[in-house]
This record gives C-alpha cells, structure tokens and sequence, in this order.
C-alpha cells in the first residue's frame, strides 16, 4: 500500500485519491485482516473526483504562501502576514481533510465527510494538535530515511489516523444522531 500510495502521489493531482484509497486499504485490513481491491476500487469510483478538488484546496493555499515567501520581503510586511495567513489556512484545512477522507473511506458521501472532518478539527484541538504533530514527526524521521520514507511514512500515518479518529468519527455520528432525535421529540 505504501509503495502505491507514493507511487500515485507522485503527480501532484492524484494526492487525494491515493490517499482516499490508502485510507480504503488501511480500514479493510482493520476489518478483515485483508485488502478488499473490490470495495477500494469502488471507494474510489465514487469519491475520487472530489478527492482531487479537496486535496488541491490546502495545497493551493501553501503555494500561495511559498510564492509570498520567496519573494523576500522583511519580517513584518504585509507579503509575511499573508504568507503566514495561507500557511495556517492550507495546514489547517489539510489536518481537517484526514478525518473527511476516513470518512469517505467508510461510504459516507464527500459533503457530509468534509463537514464531519471541520466538525473534528474544531471541537477536538487537543487530539488535532497531536494528529499534526505525530504525522509531522513520522514525516520528518521517515524522510531522513529516503527509502523508509516510501516504505514506512504511508503506513505509519495512515494507520495511526485510522486508529485515532474510527472510534472519534464513531462517537460524534452516535451523538450527532442521539441530538437530532432528541430535537424531534421536544
């Protein structure tokens, strides 16, 4: 799954859908203890046109920022606030779209994956903060290893997001719908 994921990633564009399938992979050998290529194939049929478009989103919010960095204006200009600005909004958005695309992963459609993902990320900081920290300490050691890095950093994160927001994503879907019908009775 690891050496795929790379693989695929390497054009820029389909970031989102070997991701979408990583996630795909990592959930069916969670559940069965194998790949299941069928309901991965299928999971990205349905999915991967919109995980394209989400996964540009962040990425064109941190090329902007890498675009105001290089030109080399002094600490405090306007050129480093809005380069600051679309750095937070790019790492921000991109942090939001790990628990989206488990999410869609599992069969839930994009919108309501992307609204549970910002839902996540707002209402969880603590575990949001150390989703980013742990994926950027895997990205970081792992990088070091070149090689380890295609073999290990995919694996390792994608599982590591898996474990921590399943039983999360679980638990607001079972309160998001004890809420509504709560709402309905009064």
């Amino acid at each position: 799954m690891s050496i795929v994921w790379f693989i695929a990633s390497l054009p820029i564009i389909t970031l989102g859908p070997a991701t979408l399938g990583a996630y795909s992979v990592v959930r069916s050998l969670r559940e069965t203890g194998s790949v299941d290529r069928a309901r991965t194939i299928a999971v990205i049929r349905t999915n991967g046109i919109h995980a394209i478009l989400l996964a540009l989103v962040p990425l064109v919010f941190v090329a902007t920022a890498a675009l105001y960095l290089r030109t080399g204006t002094p600490l405090g200009s306007l050129s480093m606030v809005v380069a600051a600005a679309c750095m937070y909004v790019g790492g921000y958005l991109g942090i939001a779209l790990i628990p989206a695309f488990i999410a869609m992963a599992e069969g839930e459609s994009p919108v309501p994956a992307t609204k549970r993902g910002y839902v996540w990320v707002a209402s969880q900081p603590v575990s949001t903060v150390s989703l980013a920290i742990v994926t950027a300490i895997l990205f970081v050691a792992t990088a070091v290893l070149t090689i380890g890095f295609v073999l290990l950093f995919p694996a390792l994160a994608f599982s590591y997001h898996a474990e921590v927001l399943t039983d999360d994503l679980v638990e607001a879907t079972s309160t998001e719908t004890s809420i509504y019908r709560a709402e309905g009775t009064i």
